[in-house]
């Protein structure tokens, strides 16, 4: 049964009964569903332009030093540095989109998928990178990649499929990211965050139906 609108008015929104509640969906639904990666997004933004204006970019000095003990809590700062709009704009669109993806499968997943990226990744890249001051969130923008892409592979339904093709399809050119090609390029974070991503995506738990399915 559809609810009736007076003449004058016109709904922005859509309304749907499910279970005996009433749920909205809509740009504020859409909003709310992405509202994990909009805020990662924002604080990238907002510690670029504060480390910029503020305080002209020293911030930066606290990125992922390799090796470095005092450098261990640049594992988590580095993903919200980055040394130019230039480089913030390149991982902004990525990271909306992998993200968004990501989002609409399960913000609870999103976040702990961000939250791993930022610890195993940061760790890989402070365990095996090459002496440099790593910084960006390139890292994340591949562990979401690495999660997404071979998402499929250990959670073989129909709707994995075609979230790991759109991936891979979508974002393939971004593994020449994982190769030396220069020496401003944090590789190591790529190819550390990549890694992330395709073990938490093993690590992820199957669906009940899909471990008695195994058995």
């Amino acid at each position: 049964m559809r609810p009736q609108w007076g003449s004058g008015f016109q709904p922005r929104e859509r309304f749907v009964i499910v279970g005996g509640e009433i749920r909205l969906y809509g740009v504020l639904g859409m909003l709310k569903r992405l509202s994990p990666v909009l805020v990662l997004i924002a604080a990238c933004w907002l510690v670029f332009g504060a480390n910029m204006l503020l305080w002209h970019g020293q911030l930066n000095q606290h990125g992922i030093i390799p090796r470095q003990v005092a450098s261990l809590p640049g594992i988590l700062w580095a993903p919200f540095l980055h040394a130019s709009l230039r480089h913030l704009t390149a991982n902004t669109l990525p990271l909306l989109i992998l993200g968004g993806i990501l989002c609409g499968r399960s913000r609870l997943e999103f976040i702990m998928v961000v939250l791993g990226g930022i610890l195993v990744g940061g760790g890989l890249t402070w365990l095996a990178a090459r002496p440099a001051c790593h910084i960006g969130a390139s890292g994340l923008v591949f562990c979401l990649f690495g999660y997404l892409a071979s998402l499929a592979f250990f959670r073989r339904t129909i709707g994995t499929f075609l979230i790991s093709l759109v991936c891979i399809v979508g974002f393939w050119g971004m593994l020449r990211g994982i190769l030396p090609t220069s020496a401003a390029i944090s590789w190591e974070g790529h190819a550390a965050g990549l890694v992330a991503g395709i073990g938490f995506a093993w690590l992820t738990p199957k669906p009940k139906g899909d471990r008695k399915a195994a058995a």
